[in-house]
């Protein structure tokens, strides 16, 4: 297993999979799940995009905390693993500890990169590349969303090789300093 650190457009990536920041819906929606949706349908015209929007719509609902794989239907990657995050609540910043529901969004969030990896290897996929799930528009602090990708990914990737990318360099400098003084003190005490 390999971490690495990247910086650009996941769309492009050309790992075995790569995930959509997905929401309970799998439908399209803006970032990186819009990214993705756009560039399929860049790749493959609409055809492709409705094919990538009728094997989201089979699956229905996803629950957060959990992913399901659809075929990429054009990109370079082979699949699209679809991964809901939690939508984060209350104060945006804590700053010594988290409240009983922020905990359980931080459960969730590692629950999210651990059913991605469980993708991968029920689907005996050798390398995914995964974005900043549920920092965008769902709100989580960028700092301890990246302290859990990087511990989840770190200790059980098994022999999957994960690339943890950032749309720009600063997000991915979060990626790479993971775990934040905050973000350790705030994790403290908490199994995930």
């Amino acid at each position: 297993m390999t971490l690495k650190f990247e910086t650009g457009d996941i769309t492009k990536a050309t790992t075995d999979a790569i995930v959509n920041a997905a929401n309970n819906w799998l439908k399209p929606g803006g970032g990186v799940c819009g990214a993705i949706f756009n560039a399929v349908q860049s790749a493959g015209g609409y055809s492709a995009y409705s094919d990538l929007a009728a094997a989201c719509d089979a699956f229905g609902h996803c629950p957060t905390g959990n992913a399901v794989l659809t075929p990429s239907f054009g990109l370079n990657s082979s699949y699209i693993i679809h991964a809901v995050g939690p939508v984060w609540s209350g104060n945006p910043n804590p700053f010594d500890r988290l409240d009983a529901e922020q905990r359980v969004h931080v459960e969730k969030l590692a629950d999210s990169y651990r059913a991605i990896l469980s993708v991968c290897q029920w689907n005996q996929l050798n390398s995914v590349t995964i974005p900043a799930i549920s920092t965008g528009i769902y709100g989580f602090p960028e700092d301890l969303a990246a302290a859990i990708a990087v511990k989840v990914s770190t200790e059980e990737s098994g022999d999957i090789d994960v690339t943890l990318i950032g749309f720009n360099q600063e997000s991915t400098n979060v990626l790479m300093n993971a775990p934040s003084p905050r973000a350790a003190l705030l994790l403290k005490g908490l199994t995930l």
